[in-house]
């Protein structure tokens, strides 16, 4: 039993800090509003959350299970791919900047992106969805040589 009340401590506590992090640390008053929950476990945390906000008045709306639902199916669906690389982008020139034309990963790059985006498209294929529908976006994750995280 002390376990599990462990564990809501620990998933309030985690809901609070996004809470916190766009009001209070922005200098808004959060304790002059209501707190609001929605979805099917909202209203087993919202009283614990308010308090440790210093809230006084929580909003539990009647339909608030529903409405999480309704929200979630008119979400897009989204397939994600990755992969790891440690390759060079581009080379400096003696001037400063990159030289274009010199770019040691160019050549497999775009073949590895193809890969992954061949990846989701399957996989959102494979769950239903129109080929039509599909938007890919491509995008790397790159950080400046020497540095070990983003």
């Amino acid at each position: 039993e002390e376990l599990a009340w462990g564990f809501i401590q620990v998933a309030n506590e985690a809901m609070c800090r996004p809470i916190r992090n766009l009001t209070q640390m922005r200098g808004f008053d959060i304790t002059k509003h209501a707190l609001a929950c929605f979805g099917g476990a909202g209203p087993q945390h919202a009283c614990a959350m308010a308090r440790a906000l210093g809230i006084t008045k929580v909003y539990v709306h009647r339909y608030g299970g529903i409405l999480s639902a309704y929200g979630l199916s008119m979400a897009d669906a989204v397939a994600e791919e990755q992969e790891p690389a440690k390759e060079v982008y581009g080379v400096s020139k003696a001037s400063g900047g990159f030289d274009e034309e010199q770019d040691p990963s160019a050549a497999t790059r775009e073949d590895r992106l193809e890969h992954l985006a061949e990846k989701a498209r399957a996989s959102l294929v494979k769950q239903g969805y129109p080929e039509d529908s599909i938007v890919i976006e491509k995008y790397l994750n790159m950080r400046y040589e020497g540095t070990d995280n983003a």
